[in-house]
């Protein structure tokens, strides 16, 4: 890619925003992969592992909903649609309001069992 920052570069840059952070994706260990980089488990928060969202959605609680379909259960919004198909910024908005759906609830469930994903 022309005019492209190089992974290196790129790569150094998000290490130093997530470090110490709690981190929320939907499938993130796919993003984690892309940057050849591993967070800790403790404080990642990945929608699609989260039992509690699907029971709230109506899913078998061991099922990797897709975001798209959580977020049309749970939020009433469509996404993912249309010619240009995923926005990761689209993405990462209905992640974020997907979390907040359950985070207190979640957070506290964490707390009790910190081995719990």
């Amino acid at each position: 890619m022309k005019n492209a920052t190089p992974f290196k570069t790129a790569q150094k840059e998000i290490l130093k925003l997530l470090a110490g952070k709690i981190v929320v994706g939907h499938a993130i260990h796919n993003d984690f992969k892309a940057l050849k980089y591993f967070h800790p488990k403790a404080v990642t928060r990945d929608t699609s592992k989260i039992p509690l969202l699907n029971r709230k959605a109506g899913f078998p609680e061991n099922e990797s909903a897709s975001l798209k379909r959580l977020t049309k259960q749970l939020l009433h919004k469509d996404i993912q649609v249309g010619k240009n198909g995923h926005s990761s910024v689209e993405d990462a908005k209905a992640t974020m309001e997907l979390y907040r759906v359950i985070e207190a609830e979640w957070e506290r469930q964490l707390a009790l069992n910190p081995e719990q994903e």
